[in-house]
């Protein structure tokens, strides 16, 4: 697996007799080596291209943020490794499964030299663009390898040694990207190519543990129509298209409708890959596959996979597999009635926001949500538009956050073909199209870059659309909801956020509360997902121990109801015996909780012969200061809702009254 470095020379000649035509004899060439060089000539490289194919900066972060889940779970392997590489005057990349370079860190020097041969971000380099290399070599092999000097086949890059390891799915068969070490030749050392396996393998642990969490929560929002759908033929399968879980009917599926099912072990179906377009889906969908008997898989946090329903004339009740596939996306346990039962809290500031948000449902008007990451403000959304006149028509959501200045134009204003490099062909229509008639929920659009907000204004105020690369405008009609957790205001002064943009969106604003200001909702929210859970996993509610209440009611919920949420079915699922106790709580929930069973120190020289409410005042006055006023953080300090709060401040303001009043 490892070059010697000593064989250069004859490699050197070998390669000069290989490239000739001439015949090799006990040619000092590995296998691997000899068997790239063999597909180099079959692709017809020309040995003596001097540079990649490279992409440019626009095209490369559209390939990071196609394979963002990669780049995430890489990227703090490559942060481990650059400063060790930086001293031995090497360069650590990654790639996508196309061998173009998305991201690259090391030595400077070696990255200098490096952008000579586009071995730099952007590169593409398989074999039959650049000829053997590390990259492409270990995509074509599909596994690791070192390449050294001479056995490079293209002359400009023989001045180079690399090593590769592929970075495989969780089956170990599907390629995800590539992690590469290359430096000029003295850097050469048998080690780098333990150093990019063991990277690897990093990564495929990060990336295999995320797609099993994905594949139990499709299973979990799955079985529910393995049940109700028991007499037709089932199948559920992943982003990929593969196929997780059957109910075992795929015969009586053929006997019927003669399709050709895929088997439950390795089995694919290329057409329900989710990474494809609906375009690429669509051409790729095979004869026997009837559309309406798929439905994508859908969760708050994204597409999970799809569900195969094929109708078998039995057992399911008449039903057909849509409608099973929509109880797949909205759970019968949703209220229909009121959009805004699933948003729980009874405290004064949740209620405001309700009744706020439910006067302005009806009313064509922009709305603003303001409040924390994880308040709840896409829930509060899609109650708004549910609660509206046109409860049916789409509601899209963007996230302006989580998109580059680029990619954020072509997701709202859509493009044509030809656009730009890697556009779909046909083009694509924006968000506002396929929001046109419903709601444009635009969140954090307080992260939206300036030099955008002039087109987003000029979209609102025109009602008009014109996709990118095109001149031809489309009228479209969107109300908009957007939310931010920033200080708008504060952004508009501060040079960052454009004034009549901000005047344009902020026509209604609500403010929903952060879950430490309303801390009598946290028992009703737990009760809540105590309830749903139980009927998540078909077992009854759990008890909660006290010591649990207690670090639930006093923890102050940085990440707010979403964390709450998480925290709880976390709970939930690791404990025994249907309790739910101490044994189970993150750390930082014990401290909250041993913080609460601590009363607050009392100064000494009150303790003796106080009476009762002289202490309690004493207390309560001192957590006020304390908390510089906020009640609410006084409250929790004290162990008491803010209601009761307030009205123990009133009692101590109509003593001190009473008081003033006497003297």
């Amino acid at each position: 697996m490892i070059p010697r470095a000593g064989n250069e020379n004859a490699v050197a000649d070998s390669w000069e007799r290989f490239v000739h035509d001439d015949p090799l004899v006990n040619a000092p060439v590995r296998d691997v080596v000899l068997e790239s060089w063999r597909r180099c000539r079959s692709e017809a490289v020309d040995p003596s291209r001097g540079r990649a194919p490279t992409a440019d900066e626009a095209w490369v972060r559209s390939l990071r943020e196609k394979h963002h889940s990669l780049h995430e779970a890489a990227r703090p392997v490559l942060d481990a490794m650059k400063e060790v590489l930086h001293e031995s005057g090497s360069i650590i990349m990654l790639t996508d499964p196309s061998g173009t370079i998305i991201d690259l860190h090391g030595d400077a020097r070696a990255r200098n030299a490096g952008e000579a041969v586009n071995l730099a971000q952007g590169g593409r380099w398989v074999e039959n663009a650049m000829g053997t290399n590390a990259i492409g070599t270990a995509i074509a092999a599909l596994k690791p390898v070192q390449i050294y000097a001479s056995e490079h086949y293209c002359l400009d890059v023989k001045r180079w040694t690399c090593a590769a390891a592929p970075i495989l799915d969780l089956t170990g068969t599907a390629l995800l990207g590539v992690v590469d070490v290359s430096g000029v030749k003295e850097t050469f050392h048998g080690h780098s190519l333990g150093l990019v396996m063991a990277a690897a393998k990093q990564i495929e642990a990060v990336l295999a543990s995320r797609e099993r969490d994905l594949h139990a929560r499709l299973l979990e929002h799955s079985m529910d129509s393995f049940v109700r759908f028991g007499g037709d033929c089932v199948m559920v399968f992943d982003r990929r298209g593969r196929l997780l879980k059957s109910n075992g009917r795929q015969h009586l599926a053929r006997e019927q409708h003669g399709v050709q099912l895929p088997a439950i072990t390795g089995g694919q179906v290329d057409a329900l890959d989710l990474d494809h377009s609906p375009d690429e889906r669509a051409v790729r969908m095979p004869l026997w596959l009837n559309r309406e008997w798929l439905q994508v898989v859908r969760t708050p946090s994204g597409e999970l996979g799809t569900m195969l329903v094929i109708p078998l004339g039995h057992g399911s009740g008449g039903q057909t597999p849509g409608v099973a596939a929509r109880e797949v996306r909205e759970p019968a346990s949703c209220p229909k009635a009121d959009p805004f039962a699933e948003i729980i809290g009874a405290s004064d500031a949740l209620v405001a926001a309700k009744a706020r948000a439910q006067r302005l449902a009806p009313l064509d008007l922009p709305v603003m949500l303001l409040g924390e990451t994880g308040v709840g403000k896409e829930v509060f959304a899609r109650a708004i538009h549910k609660a509206g006149v046109k409860p049916d028509a789409p509601f899209v959501a963007v996230n302006c956050g989580a998109l580059t200045r680029e990619l954020l134009a072509s997701e709202l204003f859509g493009y044509v073909e030809g656009a730009f490099t890697g556009a779909r062909r046909n083009g694509l229509p924006g968000k506002f199209e396929l929001a046109d008639g419903g709601v444009l929920f635009l969140d954090e659009i307080g992260e939206m870059p300036l030099d955008m907000q002039p087109h987003l204004l000029r979209v609102l105020q025109d009602g008009v659309v014109v996709r990118l690369g095109d001149t031809r405008e489309r009228r479209v009609s969107v109300r908009i909801i957007a939310a931010t957790n920033r200080d708008l205001r504060g952004e508009v002064a501060a040079g960052r956020f454009r004034e009549d943009l901000f005047h344009r969106l902020c026509v209604t604003s609500i403010r929903l509360p952060a879950l430490r200001e309303r801390p009598d909702d946290i028992s009703r929210i737990v009760d809540h997902l105590n309830a749903r859970l139980a009927q998540k996993y078909a077992c009854p509610a759990k008890r909660i121990t006290p010591e649990v209440v207690d670090a639930l009611l006093h923890y102050p919920w940085p990440g707010n109801v979403r964390e709450l949420q998480n925290v709880f079915e976390g709970l939930f699922a690791l404990s025994d015996n249907g309790l739910i106790d101490r044994s189970v709580l993150p750390e930082e929930l014990v401290s909250a909780g041993r913080k609460a069973a601590s009363p607050a120190a009392l100064p000494a020289a009150g303790l003796n012969g106080a009476r009762l409410e002289d202490l309690e005042q004493q207390a309560i006055l001192s957590a006020v200061s304390n908390a510089k006023g906020n009640i609410s953080q006084a409250a929790r300090a004290l162990g008491i809702s803010r209601s009761t709060l307030y009205v123990k401040l009133g009692i101590l303001r109509g003593r001190a009254d009473g008081l003033a009043h006497r003297h």
